[in-house]
């Protein structure tokens, strides 16, 4: 059955002549002879409210560093397939710069994004596991390949058959990654002929790349596929290269020539088949269940707190919207038996045992991958909450879209399992979050214990840092959201109990107070004016 797809990219090949857009521009033709209409549209110019009319189109997106992240919010909630050419779920896109290509946590963006599509499609398994290994998705494809239009394919056997010379071909770029030095170093190592190809017009640059036997390149950042890698096999080429490049992982690579160029005209017809057939009636379906909030919850050893956490937080006045989302680092109790007695009652209640104990940071990472609502909230099980909490910050990051954080007032008392109506904190209010929001009052973890944010907000500034952070990671994330631009709102009332204890609230912690003090002075930038009034206290621990 035909299908409406909205094809939407930075560029196509008519205003860049990038592999990518290459690519895309044989796709789009592809799945048009196939009888589906598709509508081409740059990313800065897609709006929300383009996405809330064409909802009943299918989104296919390709590069999109220029969406507005709006628009990638409202794109969650429509069906979207990423086309990925790169690695658009690192700030830096270059895997390389990390041992085994594996980024930080704190590094990786765009995930909410990631996650919402009905599959995120690679141009290789070494792509796809690149991707799985920093991300932890797992609605990622390779479609093992690349796409070339006919004429292009019957250019390339022609060129196959070529004479050629014993020689090198080096592509001659001024793109850094392309390491055009790597290459011609190499050949002068080896005493090697070797010849610079510029990048002129597409024919001309494959006939000049396709009259030598050797194309020499060796990428500095993952290569998800390399076309011109592919291409070169196709002429017949042999090919020195590095570990960078995707197609030489696939099966398909022993083959060149005429044998190669048949197989990827197979991959003509596979292509639209993947993009057909991957909007099914579950991924139709997940789309209507996604929730506002996920309510993070993470403990090791929590059976003193859990009946009483679960008693209060589902009586909040928007529990129906909420998930609530348990990581149980391996505890040894009842925490299981408890939690399942709510879940027979909620179906909105999800519980995961890991099956080793982790540290805090590394669980609440975890449960942001596995969330699914569009607002985040940390449900320590210790802390209680009033019973409009969470629609009272709900509402006000509803009322208005340039605040990602808002937080109010916590009571704090040093008796464990109280509640909010009842307890014996004399109304004292927690230290940090009693301040309104400026970069200054950053110098304390303003949102306190029970901020609520937009998930996004990780997609432009990375998640917790798990592995530089043990104590401070909230404020270390917040600092990290602040610097780049965020801004947050403080809702003047009260809105929780905070228990005086846990990990974060030890007086005599040396190496709480130097993680603290490292943060201090890598963000001292945003604390303007404080910093100077507390750079003595922080200079003490280093």
């Amino acid at each position: 059955m035909p299908k409406r797809f909205v094809y939407i990219s930075d560029f196509f090949a008519d205003h860049v002549l990038g592999g990518g857009e290459l690519n895309d521009k044989e796709l789009i033709n592809l799945l048009r002879e196939s009888g589906h209409s598709v509508v081409r549209k740059q990313s800065h110019l897609i709006t929300d409210d383009f996405i809330e009319h064409n909802k009943n189109k299918l989104f296919i997106i390709s590069n999109f560093i220029n969406l507005a992240e709006s628009c990638k919010a409202k794109l969650t909630t429509a069906r979207y397939i990423i086309y990925e050419h790169d690695h658009k779920y690192l700030k830096s896109r270059n895997p390389a710069t990390y041992p085994g290509f594996k980024a930080p946590h704190k590094e990786l963006i765009n995930y909410t994004f990631y996650k919402g599509a009905a599959a995120v499609v690679c141009q290789s398994s070494f792509h796809k596991d690149i991707v799985i290994s920093n991300t932890d998705l797992t609605n990622v494809v390779s479609i093992g390949g690349n796409l070339w239009s006919l004429k292009q394919l019957d250019m390339l056997r022609t060129l196959s058959a070529r004479d050629k010379a014993k020689r090198c071909s080096i592509m001659d770029s001024r793109i850094d990654h392309k390491n055009t030095v790597g290459s011609i170093k190499y050949c002068n190592s080896k005493e090697r002929e070797y010849e610079l190809i510029p990048s002129s017009g597409y024919e001309e640059f494959l006939e000049r790349l396709g009259s030598n036997d050797t194309l020499v390149f060796f990428p500095k950042t993952p290569e998800t596929l390399s076309r011109i890698v592919v291409e070169a096999r196709m002429m017949g080429m042999s090919v020195t290269t590095n570990n960078m490049v995707g197609a030489t992982g696939e099966d398909w690579f022993r083959m060149k020539g005429p044998e190669l160029i048949d197989f990827m005209i197979s991959k003509r017809s596979d292509a639209v088949k993947l993009i057909e057939n991957v909007w099914g009636t579950a991924a139709v379906e997940e789309v209507g269940k996604s929730k506002e909030i996920t309510i993070i919850s993470t403990f090791h050893e929590g059976g003193n707190y859990l009946e009483y956490f679960l008693e209060d937080i589902t009586r909040q006045t928007i529990f129906d919207k909420c998930e609530l989302l348990f990581i149980d680092a391996n505890s040894h109790g009842s925490e299981r038996e408890i939690i399942e007695t709510y879940m027979t009652e909620y179906d909105n209640i999800k519980y995961y045992r890991l099956a080793e104990r982790e540290p805090p940071t590394k669980c609440i990472n975890l449960a942001i991958k596995k969330s699914n609502g569009r607002f985040l909230t940390l449900g320590n099980i210790d802390d209680r909450r009033s019973a409009n909490c969470l629609e009272t910050l709900y509402n006000a990051l509803l009322e208005d879209d340039t605040i990602d954080l808002v937080y109010g007032d916590s009571y704090q008392t040093s008796v464990a399992n109280e509640t909010f109506e009842q307890n014996s904190s004399e109304q004292k209010l927690t230290e940090h979050s009693r301040f309104p929001f400026s970069r200054e009052n950053m110098i304390k973890c303003l949102p306190g214990p029970i901020p609520l944010w937009r998930k996004s907000m990780h997609d432009r500034n990375g998640m917790f840092d798990q592995e530089g952070c043990d104590f401070a990671d909230d404020w270390e994330m917040w600092l990290r959201a602040v610097e780049s631009g965020s801004e947050f709102k403080k809702i003047e009332k009260p809105v929780g109990l905070y228990y005086d204890g846990g990990r974060s609230n030890q007086e005599h912690n040396t190496e709480q107070r130097r993680e603290e003090s490292r943060i201090f002075y890598q963000y001292s930038n945003v604390f303007g004016s404080k910093y100077a009034e507390y750079e003595p206290y922080f200079r003490q621990f280093i």
